[in-house]
């Protein structure tokens, strides 16, 4: 089992990464947090963050997968949404250590 400390680390790592991809690519999304879930003998870490500009889908999923892919093997998923006259891609992603 993962330490606490270990926990947040990875949690803050994951954050700090993603908001930097976003930032670099004029995005107004930021992330909060990663969520955690306690299993027996693993932690699954879960979060999600929206691109709206669509044309950089592209580049800012790619260097966040590659960067998510070093914890392993990550579950991705991204929808392309409209709401309220608003478009954005929301990606959300998970993984068990």
């Amino acid at each position: 089992m993962i330490s606490a400390e270990e926990k947040d680390k990875i949690k803050e790592e994951i954050v700090t990464k993603v908001n930097s991809v976003l930032e670099k690519n004029n995005e107004s999304f930021r992330m909060d947090k990663v969520n955690i879930l306690n299993k027996n003998e693993t932690v699954k870490f879960m979060g999600n963050y929206r691109v709206y500009d669509r044309k950089n889908y592209n580049s800012v999923s790619s260097e966040i997968n590659t960067f998510l892919k070093k914890y392993g093997d990550v579950d991705i998923k991204s929808k392309k949404i409209r709401d309220s006259g608003m478009k954005f891609t929301t990606v959300s992603f998970n993984f068990e250590l």
